[in-house]
């Protein structure tokens, strides 16, 4: 829930609001997890349709950016909206390779920490991969 907060008022804007009335309060939270709610779906597409490789998912943020550089560049003609939607693509991958390395090299080193501590690692309920069930 901590990360969902987090990400909705670093990303979304839920705290970018200076209102007087609760009926202004949740309209602008409703707004906000209404943009969340949007930002997740199509994050949830996207991965659904790169299912093979788990580690490039994209974030809350670059779906974000992504919707904002369709938006203000849309009455573009069609070679500079090409050219600046091609570089949002190569932003985005850019970072996805970043955060794939990020997330192997913190899971090596977590992975070190709990065995140094004495916990088997394998037997961790969380950390065991999720079996499918028919």
């Amino acid at each position: 829930m901590e990360a969902c907060f987090r990400t909705a008022k670093n990303e979304l804007g839920m705290d970018h609001f200076e209102v007087r009335g609760w009926r202004c309060v949740h309209r602008h939270y409703y707004v906000t997890q209404l943009s969340f709610l949007f930002s997740s779906r199509l994050r949830q597409a996207w991965d659904d349709l790169r299912q093979e490789d788990p580690l490039q998912k994209l974030t809350i943020e670059q779906v974000r950016e992504a919707v904002n550089v369709y938006l203000s560049n849309r009455d573009l003609l069609p070679s500079p909206r090409k050219k600046r939607y091609q570089k949002a693509i190569d932003d985005i991958r850019y970072h996805q390779q970043r955060n794939a390395q990020a997330t192997k090299s913190h899971t090596k080193t977590r992975r070190k920490l709990f065995e140094k501590l004495g916990f088997d690692v394998d037997r961790i309920k969380s950390c065991q991969p999720k079996e499918k069930t028919s």
